[in-house]
């Protein structure tokens, strides 16, 4: 899948004197052969479907995608109030992904699979002249019994949130259990480096210290973890460890304990429960059930999260958590006359240490006429928690002009019951046009325009063209 995009930014300087500009925030060492492998891997897909000469592949999937962007953008150097600085930025980036699968392993009985997915940048971006990413590289014997992976790739481990890593993965199914270890080294996005913040008002000069810079790297660290699951006819359940290593000793140290099953002839149930072995606390814990009633269907659930147990000690976000928090909530959905859908949901919220909360919303999505070209959502809801609240509502569309041709708008208002700087609301809204001659190609023109706290007015241009290269679907007759 290939595109290009052009975007127009602009904000009114006046009104950012007391903002500081977020993609200021995370800035990080040049990556010198993202463009290298962006390269290499295009190659990989344009050629891919023709690598296998006698045994072609059962599918192979290859996509290219390009992006170049023009915008001008305000940056607040020092302390809030200082002279706004507008300079303009026009980025090129280039990704390419390609995956292969169904292919016969020799000697062996099982099939092989792989990918490979990387993204390059290059011109000026908030001072980087070049940037890139090897998202993905790994290849994978699958057979009857045994699966096993090798290279960059990512893991749901159960235990912890999904990771990526440099490793191996093996995987083994003993009637009616899937066994899964893995190990390898922590691959963060940007080549691994710390992506230390130069610019934050107030904290400025601790953030860009070269002692604070080396505590947040966490290149070369160390990953594991195992994970087993037992299937059943009715029910599922699996228990899960997951622990990484650096320099300063264990960085996360946590097990999971999730099922899922039929409770009955109308209730279906799930629950997950997360421990930190370090911090010897829960970490994350959720209840589920859906419930169908002769009338509507119901889904009930219970949350507790504690955000800082969620990451690694060395990561820096990690300090940044919030407290403890917990959710009790339900949610409802009636469909009347096929066209008309009512969605209403309600949740009470309590923060640790802080007085309850709570959030509720009520969406209607319907889609007008027989020939269903239209699709109209409305929304609106109320959250209200620890020391403030807001309101909001939604309005959307989307309709077909014609074979080829889609347009669609959508529009939210934000209201506050603090005022956030000053300004007691936000406005969002955002048209869009869409063509598609081919169904490999599509074009797009949007625009978006939102008035916020942190701007007074912001104005975005997009012109996308999209082209997908293909996808070899069917294989060899047997």
């Amino acid at each position: 899948m290939a595109f290009v995009a052009a975007t127009l930014y602009q904000t009114r300087p006046s009104t950012m004197r007391h903002a500081w500009a977020p993609t200021r925030l995370l800035q990080h060492r040049r990556a010198r052969l993202g463009a290298l492998l962006s390269g290499a891997v295009l190659a990989t897909a344009l050629l891919a479907p023709g690598v296998v000469h006698g045994e072609e592949p059962q599918w192979i999937d290859a996509r290219v995608t390009s992006t170049m962007q023009l915008f001008r953008q305000a940056l607040i150097p020092g302390l809030p109030g200082a002279v706004t600085r507008v300079e303009p930025a026009y980025p090129f980036t280039l990704s390419a992904f390609t995956r292969f699968g169904g292919l016969s392993a020799p000697l062996v009985d099982g099939s092989l699979s792989g990918e490979l997915s990387a993204w390059g940048r290059a011109g000026p971006l908030d001072g980087l002249l070049g940037d890139g990413d090897l998202s993905a590289a790994w290849v994978q014997y699958a057979g009857e019994r045994l699966t096993v992976r090798l290279g960059r790739q990512v893991t749901l481990p159960g235990a912890s949130r999904f990771v990526r890593f440099d490793g191996l993965t093996l995987g083994a199914r003993v009637e009616r259990f899937d066994l899964q270890a893995y190990a390898g080294w922590v691959a963060l996005p940007r080549w691994s480096q710390p992506r230390g913040a130069v610019l934050a008002g107030f904290a400025a000069d601790a953030l860009v210290s070269p002692a604070l810079l080396e505590t947040q790297n966490r290149a070369g660290q160390l990953t594991f973890g195992a994970r087993a699951q037992g299937r059943w006819p009715t029910a599922l359940l699996g228990v899960s460890f997951h622990e990484q290593r650096d320099q300063s000793g264990v960085a996360y140290r946590v097990v999971g304990v999730e099922g899922s099953g039929r409770l009955g002839e109308r209730v279906e149930g799930a629950a997950r429960l997360t421990f930190d072995l370090m911090s010897l606390a829960v970490s994350e814990a959720r209840v589920s059930a859906d419930v169908r009633t002769p009338w509507v269907p119901v889904s009930l659930d219970y949350v507790f999260q504690s955000p800082s147990l969620l990451l690694p000690r060395t990561s820096v976000l990690a300090a940044f958590g919030a407290q403890a928090w917990h959710e009790l909530g339900a949610e409802t959905t009636l469909t009347a006359l096929q066209s008309l859908k009512l969605t209403a949901r309600a949740a009470a919220q309590l923060y640790e240490g802080e007085r309850p909360g709570g959030r509720g919303a009520f969406k209607v999505a319907w889609v007008p006429g027989l020939d269903r070209r239209t699709l109209v959502v409305a929304e609106a809801g109320r959250a209200l928690v620890p020391q403030s609240g807001l309101t909001f509502v939604r309005l959307g569309a989307r309709t077909r002009l014609a074979e080829t041709l889609w347009l669609s708008g959508d529009g939210a208002l934000y209201g506050y019951d603090a005022p956030v700087r000053g300004q007691s609301h936000s406005l969002t809204g955002i048209a869009s046009l869409e063509w598609s001659p081919w169904p490999r190609l599509r074009a797009l023109l949007s625009g978006t325009a939102m008035t916020t706290p942190y701007s007074s007015f912001e104005l975005q241009a997009l012109a996308r063209l999209e082209v997908e290269l293909g996808t070899v679907a069917e294989g060899p007759t047997p």
